[in-house]
């Protein structure tokens, strides 16, 4: 047959186990006549300051740590911040660079389209004659008159378009200077 273990309490120097002892504790001595003994105020309140204050050491401890991994987290993006500014740098000027050269670009593939549309014009004979009054010629038979006080065709400039707030954002943050 097997034998049976029987698991009794822990006992400390006394006999009593952890339970009973801390029922002792709380219970009133009989050798003060049921009257606990006072700690006076000033010795409470030091035990109860000595405990906030451990409390606090390893609340601040423990915040520390936290601290400490959040410094290592924040010390890690920072250098991969600076890490990345240079090549992301070239890599904006670069686009502003290319974005200013597409609209010349642009501009020049305009004018092409403008003097060939002159060119394919001059090559009628009403586009031949319209040019040639422009100029003040006349054909046989007409008189040409001149007026004045007319205002002057005058292309008037354009203001340079204000740039969207990320790429002002962007300029600023990256030194982009337009040559």
């Amino acid at each position: 047959m097997s034998e049976r273990t029987i698991v009794t309490p822990a006992r400390g120097r006394e006999g009593r186990s952890r339970p009973e002892r801390a029922a002792a504790s709380r219970r009133r001595p009989a050798a003060t006549g049921g009257v606990s003994p006072r700690r006076p105020r000033a010795t409470e309140a030091a035990a109860r300051g000595a405990r906030t204050a451990t409390e606090r050491l390893a609340g601040a401890v423990g915040w520390a740590m936290g601290a400490r991994r959040l410094l290592v987290c924040v010390g890690v993006v920072l250098v991969v911040l600076v890490a990345l500014y240079g090549p992301a740098r070239d890599l904006y000027c670069a686009w502003r660079l290319q974005d200013g050269k597409q609209e010349t670009l642009d501009g020049l593939n305009q004018s092409i389209d403008e003097y060939q549309q002159d060119i394919d014009r001059l090559q009628t004979r009403e586009g031949i004659e319209d040019e040639a009054r422009k100029r003040g010629y006349v054909s046989e038979g007409e008189t040409g008159v001149i007026a004045e006080g007319l205002p002057e065709d005058q292309e008037a400039e354009e203001a340079p378009a204000e740039l969207p707030w990320y790429l002002a954002v962007g300029d600023f943050v990256f030194q982009y200077k337009e040559q």
